[in-house]
């Protein structure tokens, strides 16, 4: 049947969160396995819009969409869309695409993202949907560079003496973040890195201080930072949701920032070390690092991370 916009409607958690996960499992489940819980805390995500197609009552399409800032401007993100396989190829999926951006274009946004930031599924269209991937670029989008997650098992991780004796030279230290000093780790990734200051202030709204790792000079001033997630993070925060891929003792890095003047030096490598062997301390076994740009991929490779999984990356003005 032809699907017209009178069958895609608001969507509601209390009553169609179920049956989008249902949505899911019919659709990418065998791909993506996913855990309810998760996917329902994913779609709880900041200013979220999302939508459904129902026929016959039975939904059969669903799009995700969500607000958030980057460098100062409120930007849209097209987070996922799916299509039941018996109605696919019928336009539903570019109905669905359509009713996703003229949303976020009502709601005054001029910039979307194919993908999203935090909370999300994938930051791109995962290059092992190349049926995803055709859709999207029929829909107008144009692909920029391709970006990673990378993984490794870290059950005997050891850190190279090298990393060590080099953060030694430096006069470096590193530690966890508490409640005293969260504030001045804020007050680092606004100046250095306000891109990823919305995550700590996630985490610290959370007191999961000690899921920040914060690099001191011999002045105590705070050069770097990186941020930890493993089983025993809050369980409201969605870094990671691919435990039905990676296991259920995935933990991850993220975050990784040095200041300017310090980068070259060491220190980035001396933090993922030290976030390594702490995430090995509280029993991880997989570690996960998500949106590796590929002039990075060789950083994290240092320490044998391995690429995992590869997207493409979007951004479109509306």
């Amino acid at each position: 049947m032809q699907v017209t916009t009178e069958h895609i409607q608001q969507y509601d958690a209390t009553n169609d969160a179920t049956s989008v996960y249902q949505l899911w499992q019919s659709t990418l489940g065998h791909q993506w396995p996913l855990d309810e819980e998760r996917m329902k805390k994913v779609l709880a995500g900041p200013e979220a819009g999302h939508f459904v197609a129902r026929v016959n009552e039975r939904i059969v399409g669903f799009v995700a969409t969500f607000q958030s800032f980057r460098k100062k401007e409120k930007i849209g993100h097209l987070a996922l869309i799916l299509v039941d396989p018996a109605m696919q190829k019928q336009g539903l999926g570019s109905a669905l695409h359509q009713r996703a951006l003229a949303h976020l274009h009502a709601t005054g946004l001029h910039t979307i993202q194919l993908g999203a930031i935090e909370p999300r599924f994938w930051c791109g269209v995962p290059t092992n949907m190349p049926v995803a991937v055709d859709f999207f670029r029929r829909q107008g989008w144009e692909y920029e560079e391709n970006v990673y997650d990378m993984i490794r098992d870290i059950r005997e991780y050891s850190t190279p003496k090298k990393v060590t004796l080099r953060q030694q030279e430096e006069r470096v230290t590193i530690a966890t973040a508490t409640s005293n000093n969260i504030t001045e780790v804020l007050s680092f990734e606004a100046r250095n890195f306000p891109e990823w200051q919305g995550h700590v202030e996630v985490v610290a709204d959370r007191s999961d201080y000690r899921d920040i790792l914060v690099a001191r000079n011999a002045d105590d001033q705070i050069v770097g930072v990186i941020g930890l997630y493993s089983q025993q993070s809050h369980p409201d925060r969605t870094d990671i949701v691919w435990q039905g891929l990676l296991g259920p003792k995935t933990g991850g890095l993220n975050i990784v920032g040095v200041t300017e003047e310090l980068r070259g030096r060491g220190l980035g490598i001396a933090l993922v070390a030290r976030g390594t062997e702490i995430l090995r301390e509280r029993g991880v076994e997989q570690c996960y690092i998500d949106w590796v740009r590929p002039d990075v991929v060789d950083f994290y490779a240092k320490l044998d991370y391995k690429e995992w999984r590869e997207y493409k990356t979007s951004w479109r003005k509306i």
